[in-house]
Order: structure tokens, then sequence, then C-alpha cells
């Protein structure tokens, strides 16, 4: 058996038995004794059933996020520390305006591509998984950033009213894929842009409210 072959197994076996249980009841051993395979040979493509878990999250969503948007629009990042490790697009900058950013279409595809593994997904994106959590939210962090920074656009906003930003609007990539999964059928609905044109409301809603209220910096002692 190949690598890419074995590692394609243990990713099919992972989601059967989370699709069965739950992302907590995976045992590795248990998934290494089921596949016969030596225990090396999962460790070897991953770390843990959490490193499976966000592997196939990246790759599914690289591969909607590749058929929706332009090259130029794809934020990319290594899919693992590796040294031949590759680079996988995971979230989108789309300009629209001056220091405005729009994030709806890029929601509308994090949507679909866990509906398209709604079984799976639902099971990851359960609020007893922090862990997933954690992973999901560390993932995205630095991009959030980046982005309340393009939209500052030089404008001066204290460090924790930044990092409180950072924190809401990562929370909200998560937030949005388990709110549609646990709503999966009002959510295909509202891929519909007659039915729900506000995906990109709550970054609006913060570009009006920055230049509405503009903060002084501190004068320097």
């Amino acid at each position: 058996m190949t690598s890419s072959a074995a590692k394609q197994l243990i990713i099919d076996a992972f989601i059967e038995e989370v699709e069965a249980g739950s992302l907590r009841s995976v045992q590795i051993a248990k998934l290494i004794k089921k596949l016969d395979i030596n225990r090396n040979t999962f460790y070897y493509h991953f770390t843990s059933k959490y490193d499976v878990a966000l592997h196939v999250f990246r790759t599914d969503l690289a591969r909607e996020l590749t058929d929706s948007f332009p090259a130029y629009e794809l934020v990319s990042l290594a899919l693992d520390d590796g040294p031949k490790a590759e680079a996988l697009p995971y979230y989108v900058h789309r300009e629209i305006g001056a220091r405005t950013l729009d994030f709806g279409d890029f929601f509308k595809a994090l949507v679909r591509c866990v509906l398209g593994r709604e079984a799976f997904y639902r099971k990851l994106f359960d609020q007893r998984e922090t862990e997933f959590r954690s992973l999901v939210f560390e993932l995205y962090q630095q991009a959030v950033g980046s982005d309340l920074e393009f939209m500052l656009g030089g404008r001066y906003l204290p460090p924790p009213t930044f990092e409180y930003f950072r924190h809401q609007y990562t929370e909200l990539i998560y937030d949005t894929a388990a709110y549609c999964l646990r709503h999966s059928r009002d959510a295909r609905n509202m891929l519909d842009n007659t039915v729900n044109p506000f995906w990109n409301m709550p970054y609006e809603a913060l570009v009006h409210a920055i230049q509405s209220h503009p903060i002084k910096r501190p004068r320097s002692a």
C-alpha cells in the first residue's frame, strides 16, 4: 500500500467512526486495529484525531473555495508543519471599496462545505468538542486580525478593543458553521441571496462603526 493510499484509508475510516459516534468517542488505537495498520503509519501522517479532523475540514473547504473564488482572492496556509507541506486556501480577502471587505461569499462557501458532509461536521462543530473549536479559532485568528488592520486603514484602535473584535469575528466563522449545521434546512434556503442578502452585515456594521466613532491616539508621555 502506498503512503497516500494509507493516508486516505485512515481519513475514510475516521470519517465513518465520527459519523457513527462522535469525535470524542474515536480512539486511535481502535482505529489502527480496525484498519490493520502499523501504529507508526498513523502517526507518520497525523499527530492526533483532532489533526485528522482539521485535515478533512481544511481539504474540503479548500476545494469549495477554489471552485468559488478567483485565485487572487484566496488566502492560503500550509496544511501542516512538514517541509513539503501543501499550502491550501482557507480564507478569502475580497476588497469592494476603500477599506471595505466582502465576506458574504466566503460564509456561503463555508456553509456549503460543512453541509456537503453534514453528518460528519455536525459532530465536529459541537459545543462539547472544545479542542476542535480551539483549532478552528487558532486557524483564523491571524487572518481576521489582518482584515481588521486593513479595515482600520491606519486608524487607531486601543489594543484591548482590537483583541475583542478579533475574538468576536473569529468566533463568527465557527459559529456560522455550527448554527447552519443545527439548522441545515434553513441554512440551505439562506444560501439564496433573495432569502438572506445579509451575509456581510457584521463586517459592514464594523466598518460603519470604525468610521463613525474615531478614537484618538493617547499622547505619548
